[in-house]
């Protein structure tokens, strides 16, 4: 019963407050007054961020040239070394998602071989 009385007053309220309005037309829109001049724009503002500087690389042997080629042009390399450890599929399927939704640098020939040099780089390795 309070849901329904609540309901009815609702509508009322709802109802009191539309009385005497009607729908825009282009008619109204073209006599409504127009502002005497148009500002413009007074200048623009460039936003930016500014990430933290992260000189270190995967440095030197089987797996790094690779790596530092294909990830970091948008990864920090601890950013890349402390995830959790993922299995192959897992892994698969991050490398998949930033060459195809991210535009990563890197053709999808060389998936494989950057999966397998993420999975000797991290801590602790899952097959």
């Amino acid at each position: 019963m309070r849901a329904a009385t609540l309901s009815i007053a609702l509508m009322l309220l709802l109802a009191s407050g539309c009385q005497g309005e009607r729908d825009t037309t282009a008619e109204d829109m073209a006599s409504a007054p127009q502002p005497d001049s148009f500002a413009p724009l007074a200048s623009i503002q460039k936003a930016s961020i500014t990430l933290p500087e992260d000189a270190e690389t995967f440095g030197e042997g089987e797996h790094a040239a690779l790596l530092n080629r294909t990830c970091l042009a948008c990864h920090s390399t601890s950013m890349i070394r402390y995830q959790p450890p993922l299995d192959r599929k897992t892994w698969t399927a991050e490398v998949t998602k930033m060459r195809e939704a991210y535009g990563a640098p890197f053709a999808k020939e060389e998936t494989g071989a950057i999966v397998e040099a993420l999975m000797a780089t991290q801590p602790s390795k899952k097959d």
